[in-house]
């Protein structure tokens, strides 16, 4: 018998959430609706959580959940023609709901659509059928979803790693037109940086240098598992010295923050070469980044702001999951039910005293 109701967690105020049931919708002929097997927990999700606002999200309530792998529950069949899936395919679902007509869209540019929405951001949950993001054990796919099938083999453990790693292969590899030689520093050892060593690593780049603070020695540490040749401590004496001594004096090719950061974004100009490119993948929301803008232009440096990921980059991060997956599973991580979304959310935020993992993720099937 097919599940009548959705179990979901829902944020009502700053470090409150709500477990509430939801009517699992039948879908029409060109929509579907989708069994949550894991929602992985973004650091975005946290400045919510904490803040009750983050630009693009909506003030709360709000069905939280973006970084989404599930089954397919029941579909149209005019939307499994389009998305080429059928029920019991596993799939990772991209946050954006593009309008796929504008400029952007048809340029291979959907994270810049202005009119489009997100799973678990932008949202309105006042909005039938309500289940619009991934805290939840069920959630509905809007005709413009973007679905990918995860390839034979990746189990939804690893695969929900995905926008992560779409995000490093477009801010380390796609962007900056990274290529096999080339010297990269990626600052900040998140989850999207370190995705972007991973990426990087695949190009055949090299060096590879990830720069962190004393705290992240145990992330640094995967860095190292995902490619990284040298690992650098932000605290350990001024940073374009430090990158000196490994790179010499014309510096790197490429620079990535992926820390948001103010004093990262403020050095990484002195880390590039002449002609090198800069980009800037980390959020600093109203904050001023203080730096010689004469530094750009007299040294030739491209500076490179991206946001998200489009669609390529999560077939490129789906295929390199496949290929890498038994250097993934290696990272660890740890998976939580629904009604722990509050334990869940901290552990991401480093709130929780004597623990520390690089991803979290929710399974709304456990106890």
């Amino acid at each position: 018998m097919a599940a009548t109701q959705s179990l979901t967690a829902v944020v009502t105020d700053i470090r409150k959430i709500e477990m509430r049931q939801f009517a699992v919708p039948e879908p029409a002929q060109n929509d579907a609706v989708l069994k949550v097997e894991l929602c992985g927990i973004c650091g975005s999700d946290y400045d919510y959580y904490v803040h009750g606002e983050h630009w693009p999200y909506r003030k709360p309530p709000q069905i939280l959940g973006h970084e989404v792998v599930g089954t397919i529950s029941a579909i149209g069949s005019e939307a499994s023609n389009n998305w080429s899936v059928k029920e019991g395919d596993l799939v990772a679902v991209e946050a954006a709901i593009s309008c796929q007509r504008c400029r952007y869209c048809t340029t291979g540019n959907s994270a810049l659509c202005g009119n489009k929405r997100s799973y678990g951001m932008s949202t309105d949950m006042d909005e039938p059928p309500y289940l619009w993001g991934g805290y939840s054990q069920f959630m509905y796919l809007h005709p413009r979803s973007n679905l990918h099938r995860v390839p034979s083999g990746v189990s939804p453990h690893v695969a929900v790693l995905f926008t992560s790693l779409a995000n490093g292969v477009k801010w380390a590899q796609r962007a900056p037109g990274l290529r096999m030689g080339d010297s990269i520093v990626i600052l900040g050892p998140g989850q999207q940086g370190l995705a972007g060593v991973l990426a990087a690593s695949t190009t055949g780049a090299g060096p590879i240098i990830v720069v962190g603070l004393r705290k992240d020695a145990k992330r640094l540490e995967i860095a190292k598992l995902f490619g990284a040749t040298h690992t650098v401590c932000f605290e350990d004496g001024p940073l374009d010295e430090q990158i000196k001594k490994i790179l010499g004096p014309e510096m790197a090719d490429v620079v990535v923050d992926a820390s948001g950061s103010v004093a990262a974004q403020q050095v990484s100009v002195d880390l590039v070469r002449r002609g090198g490119k800069v980009v800037l993948g980390g959020r600093t929301p109203n904050k001023v980044i203080p730096f010689v803008m004469d530094k750009l232009s007299s040294r030739g440096i491209t500076m490179i702001g991206v946001r998200a990921h489009e669609p390529q980059d999560v077939r490129t991060a789906l295929a390199l999951i496949s290929a890498r997956r038994d250097v993934l599973e290696k990272s660890g991580g740890v998976e939580l039910s629904l009604r722990k979304a509050d334990l869940a959310l901290r552990l991401i935020g480093q709130e929780v005293p004597g623990e520390e993992t690089l991803h979290v993720a929710l399974n709304p099937w456990s106890e």
